[in-house]
């Protein structure tokens, strides 16, 4: 990879096939004219393998138990553009292969591979961004102690699953929670897709981006 190529997309959404999660990751790119380096999770061949990759993610990815390939990947990414400018960028289960990532490198001791230049933003994330904030700081040893955070109120992948708070919770005024929640399995625009630079519907129905620096 050359070294202007400085954005990260890790959009690893669960049942979301790559034709999609290229969609949804360059949607969440700040500067779509720089080249763009994707990492996508393949698709499950079921439903309920789909499920069982996310909960090894959640729950047992680690130096111990193994990491997947994206984690691995995005890595040595880190390591060999960390310090010279890296803008990441993750959506839904993508944010837990960042930060596994950020883990596997607290557990070995590793630090001082990023700076000030490296970025990270999560969007609608299953990943805690406190805790990804405070990884990041130490594996940059301070240097950056931020990560953006896009997150919708009624969204309870970010909600309930990464444990986050939310960003905005604009909805249609004929809407509701239980509406929108039921929204998220059958409508592709939704509380937990329509983040970053969404398109007309979303904004309609929620708004612009509302990402802010966390904590």
């Amino acid at each position: 990879m050359d070294q202007s190529i400085r954005h990260l997309l890790g959009n690893l959404s669960l049942f979301t096939p790559p034709e999609e999660a290229a969609v949804y990751a360059e949607q969440h790119a700040v500067n779509k004219n720089e080249p763009l380096y994707f990492v996508v999770f393949p698709q499950a061949d079921t439903a309920l393998s789909e499920l069982l990759v996310a909960g090894y993610q959640k729950l047992l990815e680690n130096n111990f138990w193994g990491l997947t390939n994206s984690t691995q990947e995005a890595k040595d990414l880190m390591s060999r553009y960390g310090n010279t400018g890296l803008e990441l960028y993750a959506h839904s289960r993508g944010s837990m292969t960042l930060g596994n990532m950020l883990y596997s490198f607290q557990q070995q001791g590793v630090h001082g591979i990023a700076n000030e230049n490296t970025t990270i933003n999560l969007y609608g994330p299953a990943f805690n961004v406190l805790v990804a904030s405070d990884l990041l700081g130490y594996v940059s040893d301070g240097k950056q102690t931020t990560v953006g955070f896009d997150g919708h109120r009624y969204d309870f992948v970010s909600r309930w699953i990464g444990g986050n708070s939310y960003t905005y919770k604009t909805i249609p005024s004929d809407s509701n929670a239980w509406k929108e929640w039921w929204r998220m399995f059958t409508d592709p625009d939704n509380p937990h897709t329509c983040l970053g630079d969404a398109n007309a519907i979303c904004n309609t129905l929620y708004g612009s981006s509302h990402l802010k620096q966390k904590p």
